[in-house]
């Protein structure tokens, strides 16, 4: 009878590790809290106060309110990136928890089968007729006979939740490592969003000096871009029936200047994939001139918190810079910078350098120069050289 009583404790112990089971299998992760759906909401009208303010009709006052809610839209993404955090690191404990569970149940029912295996083994060797000879009488047979049905199953069962416990187990090991990862992609769109948030209080800042927080000033600013570009786009379209001057590279085509409607001496310097004078377009086709010029320490100061202040490697190409990198500063880089407000928000499409007075400006590759001295008739200066790996490069503000 002993071999019995071993039974029943067995399944009696199965039982109350099958009860631990279904119980770590039952937990779920909390779902994202009514603070995360709110910030949420939150960011979806400020996300669309901020467009219908860009459409409206430019001044400073606009702008500053443009820059204020672009902040404050950041502010909010980082606490919702924080209560993320916050809230996914809860459900972490939850999946530590059931891991630990289902180990403990893992380990118990591994246990109770290794027992079980003994016991099948012992009940496996008694023949019926050997029960039948052991057995008080035909009740007891038939008892002991039963007994051994019963086990046969309950091998099945073990089996079954056994490999069941395997397999969430391995499965709250996934949740718990995606989990994990999903917050450490949170942990670096939230140093993203801390850097953006610290741009954008600079850009602002720079917004008024540059202004003078003047509604006057702020007007001369925008009118003097687009008036750049309209300048430019009509030389180019003048000196389509010039003829072109074949140059070399590092030959002397001007100094730098300020012609044009230029709020200070600089050389602006574009690149464009284009391989004829007629194809050109201020915002058409235009590339990143550090995809062409010669890697260079340069140094940056654009007043703009997205970009880099100081020396910094700039650079990718083979083509020679336009004038000195010794002493020469990059006021306005490429690209949708802090600067946008003055070309309505689109691109700056080139570079903006500052050098000496007088800085020689030179061809960065040989081509044919169309050159145009004052060829508007408003006093402004530049070149377009047409280079023969279909590149051009624009230099303009001249002497």
């Amino acid at each position: 009878m002993n071999l019995f009583r071993n039974f029943f404790f067995i399944l009696s112990f199965f039982l109350f590790i099958f009860g631990i089971f279904f119980h770590a299998h039952a937990q779920t992760p909390t779902p994202f809290s009514d603070t995360l759906n709110n910030l949420q909401n939150e960011i979806n009208d400020l996300q669309n106060k901020v467009i219908n303010l860009k459409g409206q009709e430019k001044t400073l006052s606009s702008q500053i309110a443009v820059m204020n809610n672009q902040i404050k839209l950041t502010e909010l993404r980082i606490n919702a990136t924080e209560e993320e955090i916050k809230e996914i690191n809860g459900d972490i404990g939850i999946a530590t928890n059931k891991i630990n569970e289902l180990q403990y149940s893992l380990d118990a029912l591994t246990r109770v089968s290794i027992n079980r295996i003994i016991a099948t083994y012992e009940l496996g060797t008694v023949q019926p007729f050997q029960l039948l000879l052991s057995a008080n009488g035909i009740t007891d047979f038939f008892t002991r006979f039963n007994y051994l049905r019963i086990t046969q199953a309950n091998d099945k069962e073990l089996l079954l939740t056994t490999q069941q416990a395997k397999n969430n187990y391995e499965n709250q090991k996934d949740i718990f490592q995606t989990k994990k990862n999903k917050v450490e992609d949170l942990r670096k769109q939230l140093n993203v969003y801390t850097a953006q948030l610290d741009n954008e209080k600079k850009d602002k800042e720079s917004l008024f000096m540059i202004t003078k927080n003047s509604e006057v000033e702020y007007q001369k600013r925008l009118s003097d871009a687009l008036r750049e570009l309209g300048q430019i786009q009509k030389a180019a379209k003048f000196l389509i029936s010039t003829v072109p001057r074949s140059v070399d590279k590092g030959d002397v085509i001007g100094l730098m200047g300020n012609t044009g409607y230029s709020s200070g001496a600089h050389l602006h310097f574009g690149v464009y994939n284009i391989s004829k004078l007629e194809d050109y377009s201020y915002y058409s086709n235009y590339e990143n001139p550090s995809n062409i010029l010669q890697s260079r320490s340069v140094f940056w100061n654009t007043g703009c918190g997205s970009d880099s202040r100081g020396s910094t490697v700039t650079g990718d190409g083979s083509f020679d810079w336009p004038m000195s990198t010794d002493n020469l500063y990059i006021s306005q880089g490429f690209g949708t910078t802090c600067w946008a407000w003055m070309y309505n928000g689109n691109p700056h499409p080139a570079f903006d350098m500052v050098g000496p007075l007088d800085s020689v400006v030179k061809a960065v590759e040989k081509g044919e120069a169309y050159i145009c001295r004052n060829c508007t008739g408003d006093g402004a200066n530049g070149v377009f050289i047409i280079h023969p790996n279909d590149k051009m490069t624009l230099y303009w503000h001249l002497q």
